[in-house]
C-alpha cells in the first residue's frame, strides 16, 4: 500500500513539472521575429501593359450603287490594291443609252433655243415698225424662256446619267487588301444585297485597340498633351514595333473600370493583321510621389489586401492597401503613408496587436526604373 502511494506521488510531481515547463516555454521564445522595411516615396515611370486587338483604320464592304450584272472582275482574292484601282465593271449598256439620249436632247434643245432667239429678235424689230402686235413679242419671249429652262433640265439629266454610268466602274476607295470575292462575271448585283461583292481592309497604317485602368487616365491625358504618348507592340516573331496613341475614348466603361485607347503603327510588311491579339506597352509618363513597398509584404485576405505595419510600441496593425501596379518586385500602393515600417518577412501568422521583434531590415529590391513594369490590372488578375 505504501509503495502504491509513493508511485502515485511520483507521477503527480512529474505531471506538475511538465505543465510548469509548458507554461514557461512561450515566455522563453519571446515575440515573433520579423523583417521590416520602410515604405519609400518616389517618382515612378509608368509603363502600362495590355492585351489588344489589331483593327484596320478603314474597312469597307464593296456593294454596287446600281442594279446590274457583273461584266468583269479585275482583281484576285487577297490582292493588294491601290486607291482608285478598278475592281469590277458592270453591264453599262442601258445606262450609256440613256446618257446618249440626254446628250441628244441637249443638242436638240440648244438648236430650238437658237431658232427661238432669232424669232424673238425678228418679232421685236417688227413690233417697233408696228407690223405685229406686242403680244407676238411676248409669245416669242416666253418660248425662249421655256427652252432655256428645258436646256438647264436636260443638262442636269446629263450630269445625273453620267454619274450613273460611272457607277458601272467600281474602284477601290483606298489602298488595301481584298478579301474573298463573292461574285463572278454574269452575277446579278443589287445595292441592297446582304452579301458584299468583297470586303476591302487597309493594312498600312493599322491600329491596335486596348484598354487601360481608369485610375491612369489623368496621367495618360497629361502625357498625350505633351505629345509623348509612345506605345510598343510585341510582334509574333518576338520583335517590337513603335507607334503612337491616336485616340483616348471620351467615356470610361463603368462596368470594367477601364478606358479604351487606339494606337497607330506603320505596317508596310503586314506583320500586324486585323483580328490578331497583340501585346502592347504604353509609356504613360511618371507617377509623382508614389509609395513603394516589397510586393511580398502585401497579404491577400479573403476580401481585401493589407500589410502589417510595426508601430512605435513594436505591436503590429493591419493596414488595407490597393495595389496600383507592380514595378520590379515592388508594389506601388495606395492607402499607406510613406515611411511606414512594413513587415516584409514573417508576417504570415500574425494578428493585429501582436508584439514583434524586428531582427533586420529587408533587402531593398532593384531600382524601379531598371525594367518594364506590369500593369496593375495584370498584377491584380494574377493575385
Amino acid at each position: 500500500m505504501t509503495n502504491n502511494k509513493m508511485i502515485l506521488a511520483t507521477i503527480l510531481v512529474a505531471l506538475l513539472s511538465a505543465c510548469s515547463k509548458t507554461k514557461e516555454e512561450p515566455n522563453k521564445s519571446g515575440p515573433p521575429k520579423v523583417a521590416a522595411v520602410e515604405a519609400e516615396q518616389r517618382d515612378v515611370p509608368v509603363t502600362l501593359s495590355a492585351q489588344g486587338n489589331v483593327v484596320p483604320i478603314n474597312q469597307v464592304d464593296i456593294r454596287p450603287k446600281v442594279s446590274s450584272t457583273i461584266r468583269t472582275v479585275e482583281i484576285s482574292e487577297g490582292q493588294n490594291v491601290k486607291a482608285g484601282q478598278l475592281l469590277f465593271t458592270l453591264d453599262s449598256r442601258e445606262d450609256e443609252t440613256v446618257l446618249q439620249r440626254s446628250a441628244a436632247l441637249i443638242r436638240k434643245t440648244e438648236a430650238d433655243l437658237v431658232l427661238a432667239q432669232q424669232t424673238l429678235r425678228r418679232n421685236q424689230e417688227l413690233a417697233k415698225s408696228g407690223f405685229i402686235s406686242p403680244s407676238a413679242v411676248d409669245t416669242a419671249q416666253s418660248q425662249v424662256d421655256s427652252l432655256r429652262a428645258d436646256l438647264a433640265a436636260a443638262r442636269s439629266d446629263l450630269n445625273t446619267n453620267t454619274v450613273k454610268v460611272s457607277y458601272n466602274r467600281i474602284t477601290a476607295p483606298f489602298a488595301g487588301r481584298a478579301g474573298a470575292i463573292a461574285v463572278h462575271p454574269g452575277s446579278l448585283v443589287q445595292p441592297g444585297s446582304a452579301e458584299p461583292m468583297l470586303t476591302l481592309v487597309q493594312l498600312d497604317p493599322i491600329q491596335i485597340e486596348f484598354t487601360a485602368p481608369e485610375r491612369d487616365l489623368p496621367l495618360l491625358l497629361a502625357t498625350q498633351a505633351k505629345g509623348n504618348l509612345v506605345v510598343r507592340a510585341r510582334l509574333a516573331d518576338g520583335g517590337e514595333r513603335a507607334g503612337r496613341v491616336v485616340f483616348i475614348d471620351n467615356t470610361v466603361d463603368r462596368n470594367a473600370g477601364t478606358i479604351k485607347l487606339k494606337a497607330e503603327f506603320a505596317n508596310a510588311d503586314h506583320q500586324l493583321w486585323p483580328g490578331l491579339f497583340a501585346r502592347v506597352e504604353v509609356d504613360a509618363g511618371v507617377q509623382r510621389n508614389a509609395v513603394l513597398i516589397p510586393a511580398e509584404a502585401v497579404i491577400n485576405g479573403p476580401d481585401r489586401r493589407f500589410v502589417y505595419v510595426v508601430q512605435a510600441d513594436d505591436t503590429v496593425k493591419d493596414q488595407t492597401v490597393t495595389i496600383e501596379r507592380i514595378v520590379n518586385e515592388r508594389a506601388v500602393v495606395e492607402g499607406l503613408p510613406a515611411g511606414s515600417k512594413v513587415i516584409s518577412e514573417g508576417g504570415q501568422n500574425l494578428r493585429p496587436g501582436t508584439k514583434v521583434t524586428v531582427t533586420r531590415a529587408a533587402t531593398a529590391p532593384r531600382d524601379a526604373t531598371a525594367s518594364t513594369p506590369r500593369s496593375a490590372a495584370a498584377s491584380e488578375a494574377g493575385a
